[in-house]
């Protein structure tokens, strides 16, 4: 028979010998190993700081939400009491325009006494009309309304 031909068989790798842990040194400029125990410490404060800024934030959202809603309600109420308001002062112009009308005080007249006249006269202004416009070499005033004038004018200085 005849003879199998096998190739030679491999040598396997060896492992690397095992490592031995040593202590390590610190070198200059770096920090020093923080232990376990003081990095939960740090975790707990960094979460409990974040807690309580979340709180404050959230309390002071609501704050300002709650202050703009009674804002609104002071809006709301003065909005209302300007409606009244100007209804009212609807009502008092509607009272002022129908005590002025001319019906109105004719009635109230007549009811206080007031007889119309048998004979109306209308008056015409003259041409000259204040004694500002008389010529300066002027000394006697020509309209009779001027006359009178000057006469009464003494009379009525002492009133005041």
């Amino acid at each position: 028979m005849t003879a199998l031909l096998r190739a030679p068989a491999r040598p396997r790798p060896q492992p690397p010998p095992p490592r031995r842990l040593r202590a390590a040194t610190p070198r200059a400029g770096t920090r020093p190993a923080v232990p376990a125990g003081a990095r939960r410490d740090r975790r707990r404060l960094g979460l409990l700081a974040s807690g309580l800024l979340f709180t404050v934030v959230l309390v002071g959202n609501v704050t300002v939400h709650a202050s703009i809603t009674q804002g609104q309600f002071e809006l709301e109420r003065l909005q209302d009491r300007a409606g009244e308001r100007e209804a009212a002062y609807q009502q008092l112009r509607l009272q002022v325009a129908e005590a002025e009308a001319p019906e109105r005080i004719v009635e109230r007249a007549r009811q206080m006494g007031m007889v119309e006249p048998a004979k109306v006269t209308y008056l015409t202004p003259t041409t000259r009309t204040s004694s500002s416009e008389q010529p300066s070499g002027a000394s006697e005033p020509r309209t009779e309304a001027a006359q009178s004038w000057g006469r009464v004018k003494p009379h009525l200085d002492g009133r005041r």
